[in-house]
């Protein structure tokens, strides 16, 4: 156990804590993965099976220490540890037994922990990882050195393991034209209601059939992208593209191979060419000078009687949370005789934007100036609850005019994202689309409502699918997924009872263990007035009652943990299908010179003397203690530090539970 010194040295004083701060320059990212890298994104089925599933023993919490701790407290908390715990301490096989499984766990964890190397590595993948037999490089080679080599590694391992090392991703967009359906002059033709339920006859002959009735969507355009990724080397990367488009019976495709490699760290470029009806060549470089500032060039030639066009973008970190960038377009232009016969199409523009992340937001925006077009734009992204995205976003320009769009997605499993957007502009009319995600496929189907801007089949289009889309969930998923949910604990649990039952009898055996020398550190605290743990509970608890531990008397507490731990059945005095367990001999076990100190950072399940009573419920650690002759309570969430004695702690007569 790590020594109280380190973290909580005076009486009524309290623990500080600190966070490290974000790095790197912020990077523009496409609305499909924006985002994507939240954990809300994460389904709460799959959150339930990995938060419910056998968790890793964690050494931070076998040695009760910090996961910040200095060697020297590594040390100290083992030499504890070891003193309980050493087989020859014990007489009675059974504990024996239990004692050797106990040290062994303790050594394994002063082994990793007191290993920087190992050390580094377990802080970063885990136990299975930092317990490889891999060479992770010379000793006192740094931190990053010994990720990246451990990384290199891991991708060798798994690169060898893995039948194919290629990536397969689609896309497919089916653009409808429906635009009949809510054109108000046909609406008016097909049927004009008179008086006394009357019709008006038909301009168009009478004989209809369903098809002319139905007016089907248009298929106006359809296009079809498949790429294929592999890796040529450990730096270089090969991308083979091919899409088609099919338009008013029209038809293009082309084949694009892109070559990308990683110089460095901070330098990568790629070449990229493209044939088929609309050949190009393209070159681009990324340069990041630091981590605060980053350049990008582009220079995509279509032909070879005019010069390439180049796009250059210059960004830089303003604050932690802001970046902005400027980019420059030349357009098609001419240098000398190159390029004078041609007729340029795109002109040259430049642009100054600011992004800006925070949490689960970020937003964007824009102003361009350009000979031909120019631009104000806007746009908004958040991650909402249940794995929801929105997305909105305003451009205000010269050649489009206003143009509005508002999109939202929802990650329905683990592989499959649906989204419904609704684009309306001045110039573009309403336009809803589609979008269904899975497994690196892509389909979209946008559909055109109107080609002229209508307010009210905007404001019709947007609501009616949200308000169907609400309804649906209410009604029918949610309660269908909290029926899956329910179904999908009861799984884990039932998966990992033998699991449970296993760290339930491994905790019994350590509070046996270590009663003996509890109850001679209890002697040693009530002899000097100090620190006693009265009553400590685990899990799921019940609602505080201080009466009758108010009214237990010091030969009272002792008698009680005399009592407790005998068992070889249960720590708690209470039945078992409880969902929280008596942890008072495990906590006094760690009060050192009247001084209660329980790390940060993980679940108390993993403390020596504990095991999880409720897996899948939320945990709570209540602890009332006796210091200086008065009562003491506090009760905080599973991974939140204890640190007694606290003024704070102390109960009144009217007092209530103090809750951290």
């Amino acid at each position: 156990m790590a020594s109280p010194s380190a973290a909580y040295t005076d009486p009524y004083g309290a623990p500080g804590g600190h966070g490290l701060p974000r790095s790197g320059p912020e990077r523009q990212a496409s609305d499909d993965v924006l985002l994507d890298n939240n954990d809300d994104l994460d389904t709460a089925e799959e959150r339930i099976e990995r938060e419910n599933a056998p968790a890793a023993v964690d050494y931070y919490a076998v040695l009760n220490v910090d996961r910040a701790a200095s060697e020297e407290e590594i040390k100290n908390a083992f030499r504890r540890l070891a003193l309980i715990f050493h087989p020859d301490k014990t007489h009675l096989q059974e504990d024996k037994l239990a004692a050797e499984r106990k040290f062994e766990k303790i050594q394994k964890a002063h082994d990793i922990l007191s290993n920087p190397a190992k050390r580094h590595i377990y802080d970063l993948y885990g136990a299975e990882a930092a317990e490889t037999s891999w060479e992770l490089g010379a000793r006192g080679g740094s931190r990053d050195d010994i990720r990246a080599e451990y990384e290199r590694q891991s991708r060798a391992h798994q690169e060898m393991a893995a039948e194919s090392l290629a990536k397969s991703k689609g896309e497919i967009h089916l653009s409808l034209n429906a635009s009949q359906i809510f054109d108000p002059d046909i609406r008016r033709r097909r049927r004009r209601r008179l008086p006394l339920g009357r019709f008006e006859p038909m301009e168009e002959p009478t004989t209809r059939g369903l098809a002319d009735i139905l007016q089907w969507p248009e298929v106006t355009q359809a296009f079809v992208k498949h790429s294929w990724e592999t890796q040529v080397s450990q730096q270089t990367g090969l991308v083979v593209e091919g899409d088609v488009m099919a338009q008013n019976g029209i038809g293009v495709g082309n084949v694009t191979g892109t070559l990308r490699h990683i110089v460095s760290p901070l330098l990568w470029g790629e070449l990229s060419g493209t044939v088929g009806q609309s050949p190009s060549a393209t070159a681009k470089v990324v340069k990041n000078f630091s981590t605060e500032s980053f350049a990008t060039l582009t220079a995509t030639g279509t032909t070879i009687s005019a010069p390439p066009i180049a796009v250059a973008s210059l960004g830089r970190k303003l604050t932690s949370t802001l970046t902005g960038y400027l980019t420059f377009q030349s357009g098609e232009w001419q240098l000398g005789p190159w390029g004078a016969d041609q007729d340029f199409r795109h002109r040259s523009s430049c642009s100054l934007g600011l992004m800006r992340r925070i949490d689960k937001a970020q937003w964007n925006t824009e102003i361009q100036a350009g000979i031909a077009s120019s631009h104000i734009s806007f746009t908004y992204v958040r991650t909402l609850p249940k794995s929801i995205r929105g997305r909105a976003s305003v451009v205000l320009s010269n050649t489009i005019g206003l143009q509005c769009s508002v999109s939202g997605d929802k990650k329905v499993n683990k592989y499959t994202r649906i989204g419904l957007a609704v684009d309306c502009a001045t110039l573009g009319g309403v336009t809803l689309r589609m979008k269904l995600a899975r497994l690196g496929q892509k389909f979209v189907i946008p559909i055109m409502l109107t080609p002229q801007f209508d307010f009210k089949l905007a404001i019709w289009a947007t609501m009616l699918p949200i308000s169907i889309s609400f309804a649906l969930d209410r009604l029918y998923l949610e309660p269908r997924r909290r029926r899956r949910l329910t179904d999908k604990l009861s799984q884990v649990r039932a998966a990992n009872a033998e699991l449970l039952a296993s760290r339930r009898q491994e905790a019994e055996g350590a509070v046996r263990i270590m009663k003996d020398s509890v109850l001679r550190k209890l002697e040693g605290e009530e002899a000097k007035d100090g620190l006693v743990i009265v009553e400590a509970l685990y899990g799921k608890l019940p609602p505080s009652n201080l009466s009758p531990i108010q009214a237990l008397s010091t030969q009272g507490i002792r008698a009680m943990f005399e009592q407790l731990g005998t068992s070889n059945t249960s720590i708690q005095s209470e039945p078992a299908r409880l969902d929280y367990i008596d942890v008072t001999v495990a906590v006094q076990s760690l009060v050192y010179t009247s001084q209660l100190h329980i790390s940060a950072g993980h679940s108390k399940a993993h403390i020596i003397g504990f095991y999880d009573p409720c897996w899948g419920e939320t945990k709570r650690l209540r602890i009332t203690y006796k210091y200086q002759g008065k009562l003491h309570q506090v009760e905080l969430d599973d991974h939140s530090a204890v640190a007694a004695p606290l003024r704070a702690h102390i109960v009144s007569d009217h007092a209530t539970v103090h809750k951290a």
